[in-house]
């Protein structure tokens, strides 16, 4: 069977470049052309150039995805130049703990509502119907475990990310009567080899490897079987 030419492959958006970006462009250096995006060129180049290095499909952009109109301009340049968007991996975000359910508490929702909340708001809207014309069309956004366990420290982050959530399963029922799906995928914290390197006597237990995310994104992009507001937790 022959390698997918670049015309031939799906294209499919990584929000994202830090680990989990990283981890999944890996994955899918295959059989998919990337758009991998961040807010500094530095660390998206960062994530693209190995897949390129590797024989794949990558280019490596900067957006603001907090603002909606840059977010569908965004969209409609990949769909000018690539002809269509196959799927999207939400891999932004941000923390922030405090000590208990606090003034701090307070603070912090409103810090990290824009990278959490919003970049998830703008960019369903944006590639939802693009992924609905897709003929596998996936939305794919990584969560924490803290949602199911809140702690007096994370009243922010995971209610935040509670919301975020239920946006994304908001969206899977938008797509229903359609092939594409919306799916959130769980971990407690990621890990990768360079930080099982610098750390060798750590256990990193919990943590989900970054080659583990890939390889579920990967197979989950043209799974029949993944339902629409699909909860997959990938913490071992």
């Amino acid at each position: 069977m022959s390698e997918p030419n670049d015309a031939d492959r799906p294209v499919v958006v990584v929000l994202g470049a830090g680990m989990g970006g990283r981890g999944v462009a890996r994955a899918l250096t295959d059989t998919a052309h990337l758009v991998i995006v961040d807010r500094e060129l530095e660390f998206a180049q960062a994530a693209a150039d190995p897949v390129v290095a590797a024989g794949g499909s990558a280019e490596a952009v900067v957006v603001d995805l907090t603002d909606l109109a840059a977010v569908q301009a965004f969209r409609d340049d990949v769909l000018t130049r690539r002809g269509h968007i196959d799927a999207v991996v939400h891999l932004v975000g941000g923390w922030r703990g405090s000590r208990t359910v606090d003034a701090d508490s307070i603070g912090q929702w409103r810090e990290l509502m824009p990278g959490i909340v919003t970049t998830v708001q703008t960019t369903s809207v944006a590639f939802r119907e693009p992924l609905a014309a897709a003929p596998h069309g996936r939305y794919f956004m990584v969560t924490s475990t803290a949602v199911r366990n809140p702690k007096p420290g994370n009243a922010a982050y995971a209610s935040l990310k509670s919301a975020a959530e239920n946006w994304v399963r908001t969206l899977g029922a938008a797509f229903e009567g359609t092939s594409a799906r919306a799916a959130i995928l769980a971990v407690m914290a990621l890990v990768d080899a360079a930080m099982r390197e610098a750390n060798p006597d750590r256990s990193y237990t919990g943590f989900t490897d970054t080659d583990a995310l890939g390889a579920t994104v990967k197979q989950l992009l043209t799974d029949d079987s993944l339902a629409n507001g699909a909860y997959i937790d990938l913490s071992p």
